[in-house]
């Protein structure tokens, strides 16, 4: 094809035919300027489905990952709403008009604290990358805002776990944790299971104590209400994270 094109050169030089000669080299000029387009088009195309299949990947992978917050989200809820309602109990009836092996459970059950954990990797040089075009802006968005939600939530819940630690160091500095060493032994073999023993020893409380337990289940009862409604809202974004994804990918 070359050697085609060279002889028409030279016989149109050789003929002095310089006018069609140059329009010849215009007309093989633009055939290249066509010809590199076209491939630019190609590789053009071929990097989009390059993009797109990581993209689709990328959002599969978070898909999985959405799925396995809102499972954890849920059961993390109903666990704070169980707390709420036990510490809304115990304050509204009073400590010593309960009996010891259900307080010292409740206590244990309320003392041990939760953490949501969310199953997504945020790599910031990765958003840019796969949300780049308008269609995935919404997509972006929702990330965004889930994401300050779970900061925002995790904030709280290191407040919730500080205040539990140092309450529980109180309950062991005065002595409470060990007074009552053999019912807190039980309530941790048998965690949920409000058995009545013979022998069992009642629930020693000095005054300090008492104060530090009403305060525990005070600052949970509050606190856990705070957070359910913080989870409500993580589930909501959560589903609606879920439909975009799955509307993309369809």
């Amino acid at each position: 094809m070359i050697k085609f094109f060279r002889r028409i050169r030279q016989q149109l030089l050789t003929d002095n035919k310089f006018s069609k000669y140059l329009l010849y080299a215009i007309g093989e000029i633009i055939l290249v300027v066509i010809g590199i387009l076209i491939a630019l088009q190609i590789n053009n195309w071929n990097e989009g489905r390059k993009l797109q299949n990581e993209i689709n990947i990328y959002l599969n992978q978070k898909l999985e990952n959405l799925k396995e917050d809102r499972l954890r989200l849920i059961e993390i809820r109903d666990v704070r709403q169980e707390k709420a309602e036990k510490s809304k109990y115990v304050f509204d009836v009073g400590l010593k008009n309960i009996d010891a092996i259900s307080i010292t459970n409740i206590i244990y059950f309320i003392l041990v604290e939760r953490h949501f954990i969310s199953a997504i990797e945020r790599n910031e040089s990765s958003i840019t990358k796969y949300y780049a075009g308008s269609s995935e802006a919404t997509i972006n968005k929702l990330e965004l805002l889930y994401i300050n939600n779970i900061k925002e939530m995790t904030l709280e819940e290191n407040r919730l776990n500080t205040f539990s630690e140092n309450a529980e160091f109180s309950l062991w500095t005065d002595g409470f944790l060990v007074d009552n060493r053999d019912l807190f032994a039980t309530t941790i073999e048998n965690l949920g299971e409000l058995k009545y023993n013979d022998g069992v020893p009642e629930l020693t409380l000095n005054g300090n104590s008492q104060k530090v337990l009403e305060g525990i289940f005070r600052r949970n009862e509050l606190a856990n209400e705070s957070l359910i409604a913080k989870l409500n809202t993580l589930i909501e974004i959560n589903e609606q994270f879920i439909k975009e994804i799955e509307n993309y990918l369809n």
